[in-house]
Parts: structure tokens; sequence; C-alpha cells
């Protein structure tokens, strides 16, 4: 395993391990900001701890972004790692199982190694850049679909719904025979389309501190992470569209139909 990504898995690893073990006692967690688009515990800031202990005891010279905190050390760092330290955090405080830890290590402006784990299913995505993505030292591809059809898994993030729009293309895929879900932790969401249990979903933009691991992991298993425009860089719009080569492509096709 690369050396960096090793690092990466070590730190992923500590702090899903404490994620597990505090999920047995929620009501100790404290909730710091309520605001459903800046929710923030006192968990994320433990779990924030663990992982820059890590990546700082072996990578001293790097830089950190977290969702939780501004950039830390030389903001001209050609290294960047961008970590969230508890994604599906409010997922989290409801006991509702699909929350997990994301860190992934930019190197000059491009993601190069990725970690994201599920501590509550013990599954750890990883994925280097040109070596592939794997799920617990499993190599991962996406499926083979070759189209939404009947049965179909499609994610969707919460806030769907709210307009028109975001209606119709609902119905659209729901004429289609989609079988919708809504975990409401969209970084589990594409690496579970890398695994190929998903054919693809939609989000709103998210954190890219959030998404970053999970688009690399989805890359490497040969998968599309885009904008609303279908555009690969997903991070420049205001949705997120994903899926395998062809999902990819009807997903960003109707939602275009929908504007």
């Amino acid at each position: 395993m690369n050396p960096t990504l090793n690092v990466a898995l070590k730190a992923a690893r500590d702090a899903a391990e404490a994620i597990a073990h505090a999920s047995d006692r929620i009501d100790r967690i404290k909730i710091l900001n309520a605001d459903p688009n800046n929710f923030l515990t006192s968990l994320d800031l433990e779990s924030e701890k663990t992982l820059k202990f890590h990546i700082l005891k072996a990578f001293p010279e790097h830089s950190i972004k977290s969702r939780t905190t501004d950039l830390a050390q030389d903001k001209e760092n050609s290294v960047i790692w961008l970590i969230d330290p508890l994604i599906g955090n409010r997922n989290f405080t409801a006991g509702y199982t699909q929350f997990g830890v994301s860190l992934a290590c930019q190197i000059n402006g491009i993601i190069q190694h990725a970690v994201v784990i599920a501590p509550m299913t013990n599954e750890e995505f990883t994925a280097s850049r040109g070596d592939g993505a794997q799920l617990n030292a499993r190599r991962l591809r996406t499926g083979n679909a070759s189209e939404i059809s009947a049965g179909s898994l499609v994610s969707l993030e919460s806030p769907f719904g709210t307009n028109e729009a975001n209606l119709e293309f609902q119905a659209s895929l729901l004429r289609l025979g989609a079988d919708l879900r809504i975990s409401g932790c969209p970084a589990l969401d594409i690496v579970n389309t890398a695994a190929g249990r998903l054919v693809g979903g939609w989000a709103s933009q998210q954190p890219k501190t959030s998404i970053a691991a999970a688009s690399l992991i989805l890359h490497e298993a040969g998968g599309l992470l885009g904008n609303e425009n279908a555009s690969p860089e997903w991070d420049s719009g205001n949705e997120l569209i994903y899926g395998n080569l062809k999902t990819f492509k009807q997903l960003s096709k109707i939602r275009k139909s929908h504007p």
C-alpha cells in the first residue's frame, strides 16, 4: 500500500473506532451548532483532532483543511489534506447508522489518495490515483447497468423536492421504475455507487472536504461525478450527479430537462 494512503487509513481507523464507541452514548455528544447547513457536534471536533494528530505526526509539513475549521498550516503548501471528521453527523446524533469518516490527500491541486470508513458496517473504502479503488482490500468496480430502469437503486439527498423542477426530476426517475433512496450522507452514497450497490444519484453541492475522498474512490472504480451541467468539475456547480459511465449520462440528461 502507498505510504501516504497507509497513514490516511491508520488515521481514519482510529477516528472511526472512537466514533463507533461514541455511538453507544449519543446522549454525551454536545450539539454545538444546530443550523442544518452548518451542523456541528463535539464529536466532529474530537474526531478532527484524531485525524490531524496522525497526519501531522507523519507529515508535519503538510496542510490540513477540515469541514469544521479553516485551512491549517501553510496556505501555499502543495500538499493539502481535505477531511470531514464525521460525515453524516446529523444521522449520528439521531442514532441512524449512515455516518463515517472521510479524508483525502490533495497534491498540487489533484486528489491522489482517499479513505472513507463507515464504522457501523466495518467498511473501508480506499483509493490511490491510478491504482484503483478497494473495499476492505477487495477491488471495487461500479455496476454495469446500462440504464436506469425498474428496480434500479438511485440515491437522492434530503433537500430534494424544494421546488417544482426538482419534483419533476424525481417524478421522471420514478416513471422509469427507479427505487429511490435517501441516506442523508452523500459521501456514502457516492462510495456505494462505486461499489455497484447504487446505479447513481443526485445531491446538492457539498463541502469539498466532505466529497473529495468519495470522488476519487468513484473515479478509480470506473464511475463519474459531475455537476448539474455534466461537467467533471464537480465542485464548481450547485449540484452533484454521479453514476457509472452510462447512468451518469442518463441522469445528467434527465436533470437538464428540468432546469
